[in-house]
């Protein structure tokens, strides 16, 4: 750096402050080398001497020999950042300086002098870095300069502080741009002290106590940005340690209650947080925290309310608003959701998220029509949105659309597969495109129920000549093994090369050009194994009545199972019919404690399922792979349906479904009510147990044709 304190003349000329407020009376000038202030008394009038203070004179940092309130103004231009402590330099520059005076500081900028290196290409001999304030420095030894005088809040005020890089190129290849031109390449802030403040402490010898407080502060935070450095880093046993060593020393620091928080178990992190909320009831980190951890811990109502408080404490902070749709989704509060996303959803940063994420809550809430008209709101901003395409494409499935269906849910490959696929299979005339030779892989995408719905299309695939290879879940290889249009199953991952083509199974009906009339609905398109089969049918035959196989929940693992599973309890009026016998088709539950007869013990895959299912008169289920594989056998199944059920069973008031004509949809009127579905299927098996003599086994239906 060049002559800086001159440099800086030609700036501080065109403001009066500086020559009619600050540098006026006896000053110091410390750090000034061979630039010192003084020799610009031209431009200071109001200046009556300064005294150069250099490294002959004595340490910087600590000012040894300077009485307190000793100076009008204190300046100091490139000095703060050669210095080992600069905390403690500037609680001596502040003790220096006279009550009502003034401190002029200029200090290189991190990102305009260093450039993002450390240490310095430019002067070896800096100790430090500065920036005005960011959330995270690329400097290890980074100081805030608000952070830094934030420390003396009690002592002085804060009357400018500015980033000088007028004169700096940033188009410019790393170079120290201060050496020629005007670039300062610097921070300049001006300080007031109070007049009440050290001035009076250092006249009672209160001075070294503020000072050594001061100390203790500067070194509590230096332990914090340590604990943070090693939470950032993952080394959380360390950062949980470091954590409450502060918290011995400090233990109301809220900043270090809350960041603990996040790595302790929960039954420990609980109380730090309410105790922290008991300090400052607003302290919008600490709720958040609370809010998040309470609904991790399904606690969700509470986490609700905790969130709503720091919604009122910030209402337009982003992270309360995500927090708190979080806590509305393990809710199922989607009507709230759409309200808090509706009023504060411009605070988040992108609309067009925000506008897919209130597609969703409305296709929850069962209102499709909505749910399009916000999802054509996130593809109107951005129209390669793959979420929102996946959503519309589902609400126009739902409506029975299946072209815009299928484009729309052809996203879910969008980037992975070359193409859409769409019409692959059949052209636009309807008529099937020959695959003779060809050897197309069909790839199940996603739940068990899904590959056994869209594995019917290996049948239209053959009869175009196709070789058909399914890569499928493992609990499905045997069973879909057995189809006679399935030339190999192999398990997903064991798949392996020489195919012409490969295709998620939900494009199969794009590549079909599938619509409502056109869905190949013929069953059964599944069989199980025959000899396991006649076993269970042998031991079916001991049991009367009509036999009915229940299942009540779906995969644990699924986001939306708690809404599609029934409590068993309330099956009890289903369960009280006479003339039927119940078989649990519930892999994992405890069918034996409900009066079932529990056979599941014995599945070693859905083939083995299907053996049972295949010998029963009537299923009962869930919306699970349970109903998929009855339907895909042809035997009569009763799906109990929540209230904003999946796109492929249509709209509200289909009692039917297009995919399995042995199907009857019994459908909760109101979200979350099963009560009136399952009095509805007891109605109805009633009907049927009356209507077969009281217990005769109802005939299946093997197959149907549409």
């Amino acid at each position: 750096m060049a002559d800086e304190t001159t440099k800086q003349m030609l700036r501080r000329a065109s403001d009066g402050r500086f020559a009619r407020r600050w540098i006026v009376g006896e000053g110091i000038d410390i750090g000034c080398g061979p630039d010192p202030l003084g020799k610009l008394k031209d431009y200071f009038p109001l200046m009556t001497s300064t005294r150069p203070w250099d490294l002959p004179d004595g340490d910087a940092m600590l000012m040894e020999g300077v009485a307190d309130n000793s100076y009008d103004f204190v300046h100091s231009s490139h000095c703060l950042e050669h210095l080992v402590d600069p905390v403690r330099a500037l609680a001596n520059w502040i003790r220096i300086c006279k009550p009502g005076g003034h401190l002029i500081i200029t200090i290189p900028d991190e990102d305009l002098y260093e450039q993002g290196v450390w240490p310095s290409l430019f002067n070896q001999d800096h100790k430090w870095t500065f920036t005005i304030l960011k959330p995270q420095s690329w400097s290890p030894k980074s100081i805030s300069v608000v952070q830094l005088v934030d420390l003396f809040k009690d002592e002085v005020e804060i009357l400018k502080l500015e980033k000088l890089d007028s004169g700096f190129q940033y188009d410019q290849p790393l170079r120290d741009q201060t050496l020629k031109g005007t670039s300062e390449s610097a921070i300049e802030f001006v300080l007031r002290k109070r007049d009440k403040g050290w001035g009076l402490a250092a006249a009672t010898d209160n001075g070294a106590a503020r000072f050594a407080q001061v100390a203790r502060r500067h070194d509590i935070d230096a332990k914090f940005a340590e604990a943070i450095g090693l939470h950032q880093q993952g080394r959380m046993a360390e950062a949980y340690a470091a954590y409450k060593t502060i918290l011995v020393a400090e233990p109301e620091n809220l900043a270090v209650m809350n960041n603990l928080a996040l790595i302790a178990p929960f039954d420990e992190a609980e109380p730090l947080l309410r105790r922290a909320l008991e300090v400052n009831p607003n302290y919008v980190d600490a709720l958040i925290n609370l809010g998040n951890q309470l609904v991790a811990n399904q606690r969700a109502e509470e986490g609700g309310q905790v969130l709503r408080r720091a919604l009122a404490a910030a209402p337009t902070d982003p992270r309360v608003i995500s927090a708190l749709l979080q806590a509305y989704d393990a809710l199922e509060a989607y009507e709230d959701a759409v309200a808090l996303l509706l009023e504060n959803g411009a605070m988040l940063n992108n609309l067009d998220d925000v506008y897919c994420r209130i597609g969703k809550y409305y296709e929850h809430l069962g209102r499709t029509d909505d749910a399009l008209r916000h999802l054509e709101k996130a593809l109107a901003i951005n129209p390669s949105h793959v979420e929102a395409h996946i959503y519309s494409g589902r609400q126009h499935l739902r409506k029975g659309d299946f072209k815009r269906g299928a484009e729309g849910i052809a996203w879910i490959w969008h980037g992975r597969i070359p193409d859409s696929q769409i019409g692959l299979f059949v052209d636009e005339a309807g008529q099937g495109v020959p695959q003779t030779g060809r050897t197309i892989v069909l790839s199940a995408d996603s739940g068990l129920g899904d590959t056994v719905q869209f594995v019917r299309y290996a049948r239209p695939l053959k009869a175009l000549g196709a070789r058909v290879i399914v890569e499928c879940q493992p609990e499905l290889r045997r069973l879909i093994a057995g189809m006679p249009e399935v030339d190999e199953a192999v398990a997903v991952g064991e798949l392996a090369s020489g195919f012409d083509v490969r295709l998620p199974l939900h494009n199969l009906m794009g590549a079909f050009r599938t619509t409502l009339e056109t869905i190949p609905a013929e069953v059964p398109y599944l069989a199980a194994p025959a000899d396991e089969a006649a076993e269970y049918a042998r031991r079916l035959a001991s049991h009367g009545g009509l036999r009915v196989g229940l299942c009540w929940a779906g995969n644990p693992t699924h986001p939306r199972n708690g809404s599609r599973s029934v409590a068993p309890d309330q099956l009890a009026p289903l369960l009280a019919q006479a003339g039927a016998t119940f078989f649990s088709l519930q892999k994992g539950g405890d069918g034996a404690a409900l009066g079932l007869v529990d056979w599941t013990a014995e599945f070693a895959d859905m083939g083995t399922t299907a053996a049972l299912v295949q010998g029963l008169d009537l299923v009962i289920s869930v919306d699970s792979a349970v109903a998929h594989l009855a339907g895909a056998l042809g035997r009569p199944v009763w799906l109990l349906n929540r209230f904003d059920s999946c796109w492929r069973w249509l709209e509200a008031g289909r009692t039917t479904s297009p995919w399995y004509p042995t199907l009857t949809q019994f459908r909760q009127p109101t979200a979350g009510d099963w009560a009136p579905v399952v009095a509805a299927a007891s109605a109805e098996l009633a009907r049927m147990v009356q209507g077969q003599g009281g217990g005769k086994p109802a005939p299946g239906r093997r197959s149907a044709k549409r």
